[in-house]
């Protein structure tokens, strides 16, 4: 008997699912584009504040800019490489990262978790202080126009390698997403 239950209980929720509707309609024009798959440019301006031990070098701060190429596979994800510039207390580090995005819902105003992880080059001593990072975030972007979203998030990152092992920063982004015509 529960055996012939689950699985009519699995037959029902297969046939509810297979029943729901693909296409959604957006609440305004420029929402409906920004589900569509394709090209996003997503340009940063960066900041961090360094947490625990700021006393050793390039840990105290940074500002930077940062830019990611990337492609928007469904209405939720987006996946790309990047590149940038940080100016540390002290010194100059240039990331170079992948970067995943997925958006918890698909209006105007979208929350998203975005995890970014890569190297940072320094090429005063490329061999030596060098370091790896992870940049989990959350974040909140409003979609403005057909082609353009502005986001704002923030998160942790956290480097190894270079002089003193480990750092970590609490960091700020706000940028502008551009996608590119079909």
């Amino acid at each position: 008997m529960r055996t012939r239950l689950s699985l009519l209980l699995f037959v029902f929720s297969a046939v509810t699912l297979s029943a729901q509707t693909n296409q959604r309609i957006a609440t305004t024009p420029k929402v409906n584009y920004d589900w569509q798959p394709g090209f996003v440019s997503i340009t940063e301006i960066t900041g961090g504040i360094g947490l625990a031990d700021t006393g050793s070098e390039l840990s105290k701060y940074y500002y930077g800019i940062t830019t990611v190429a990337a492609y928007q596979f469904t209405r939720n994800i987006k996946a790309g490489a990047g590149a940038g510039v940080q100016f540390h207390n002290g010194g100059t580090l240039f990331p170079l990262f992948l970067d995943i995005r997925a958006n918890f819902n698909s209006q105007e105003v979208v929350p998203f978790i975005s995890g970014a992880g890569g190297i940072m080059l320094d090429f005063s001593d490329i061999m030596d202080e060098t370091r790896v990072f992870i940049n989990p975030m959350i974040g909140v972007r409003y979609v403005a126009a057909n082609r353009t979203a502005v986001a704002l998030s923030t998160g942790l990152l956290v480097s190894t390698g270079g002089a003193a092992e480990r750092k970590s920063y609490l960091n700020f982004k706000l940028g502008i997403e551009l996608k590119f015509r079909d």
